[in-house]
């Protein structure tokens, strides 16, 4: 009994290990000790398959969870929607991008199906901690780039005038993942909110909200700076005992506050080019509209007309990417997911994913098969009040 109970707490330590890396790779995919960190999350999986196995073994357990037999069919399914588009398709592939990105799903399913696999032998603990410490790790890794100067730059020979903005404290983006400061943020808030609901008030606490709250600022993210104040605008209501009117103010300031946003932007260049991007990725769905244009086909589209390689709209970009019918599956899973959450703070964290993918490139990459996972995995229940 003991021996098992030591292989259950090693499996747990291994999972903890490679969820703390796996969020830090992906997020923060430049920082570099001298070698590319992803490659350290590899062996880990590996070590981890094996050690979950054994665990399996010993408990008499060798039935596969259905989530992971589904997430296996999803793949599946992508792959030869992907062969059919490709040859169906006119597009001029890039053959180096797209068995990078390829590989990219197969590993990213690969990690999924590790924690399904391992679903009954985790626990809330080990995800909320290690997400804590992939968000300390990710807070350091950003700031030590800005400070010391080794920024990611977006091509051989630019410069760090990319990443300069004013908004941020620090003057430029500490962003990581894709050069792009909603990610980072949005993981800042999520683990703001989650170390406020599960820490005890102690000296790690205190140090852990002033990080997180610290790179969120320093982001110059004014998307995820504008989720915030609404949040907190919501956590006053609840406290005040005002939920009924917050919805119907809530509802009544998101349809006018849209119209404005979309009003503001239409005078700025950089949303025209987004609207000609955006028209671009509907043409490319008209002419597949059904089987989609296969994985890196927006890529494609995009190189033709554009030096940009992503509409800067996710939804389009699974649309053209993946077809109707694989990308109804997608959204069939992330509504399966709402009504799964056991609290609204996770679903609102759901919704607020969905709402950015309408401007930001969050499905480009096959991360979202990370982010339907975890909620899955884990009976994520964050305290009984609800935010």
């Amino acid at each position: 009994m003991s021996s098992l109970l030591e292989k259950v707490k090693l499996n747990q330590f291994i999972s903890a290990l490679f969820i703390v890396l796996a969020v830090f790779s992906i997020y923060n995919r430049t920082f570099s000790l001298g070698f590319d960190i992803r490659f350290i999350v590899l062996p880990v999986l590996i070590l981890g398959f094996f050690v979950a196995f054994i665990v399996k073994v010993k408990n008499d357990n060798y039935f596969l969870p259905l989530t992971a037999l589904i997430a296996f069919l999803l793949l599946v399914i992508i792959i030869i929607q992907d062969q059919l588009a490709w040859l169906n398709s006119d597009l001029s592939k890039n053959n180096s991008v797209y068995k990078n990105v390829l590989i990219l799903y197969c590993y990213n399913f690969l990690m999924v199906l590790y924690l399904f696999l391992n679903r009954d032998y985790l626990d809330n603990k080990v995800f909320l901690n290690s997400l804590i410490f992939s968000s300390l790790f990710l807070s350091f890794s950003s700031i030590y780039q800005v400070l010391v100067g080794d920024l990611p730059f977006v091509s051989a020979g630019s410069t760090g005038e990319a990443f300069q903005d004013e908004l941020s404290i620090l003057g430029v983006r500490p962003a990581g993942y894709a050069h792009d400061p909603n990610y980072t943020s949005l993981l800042m808030v999520f683990s703001i909110y989650v170390v406020s609901k599960t820490r005890p008030k102690n000296l790690f606490t205190i140090i852990c909200l002033s990080l997180f709250a610290f790179t969120l600022f320093a982001s110059g993210s004014k998307t995820v700076m504008m989720i915030c104040f609404l949040l907190l605008v919501r956590i006053a209501f609840i406290k005040l005992k005002l939920r009924v009117l917050f919805n119907v103010g809530f509802i009544v300031v998101l349809l006018f506050g849209l119209l404005t946003v979309l009003s503001f932007f239409e005078q700025l260049s950089t949303f025209s080019q987004r609207l000609t991007m955006w028209n671009l990725a509907i043409n490319g769905f008209y002419d597949s509209p059904f089987l989609g244009q296969g994985i890196t086909g927006v890529r494609s589209l995009l190189a033709q007309d554009m030096r940009y390689v992503q509409p800067h709209n996710g939804w389009l970009a699974l649309l053209v990417d993946h077809g109707l019918i694989v990308s109804s599956i997608i959204a069939s899973c992330i509504l399966a997911l709402i009504f799964k959450a056991k609290t609204r703070g996770v679903r609102y964290l759901i919704v607020i994913f969905c709402f950015l993918s309408i401007s930001n490139e969050m499905w480009v990459y096959p991360y979202w098969v990370l982010f339907l996972a975890f909620p899955f995995v884990f009976k994520i229940n964050l305290g009984t009040k609800n935010v």
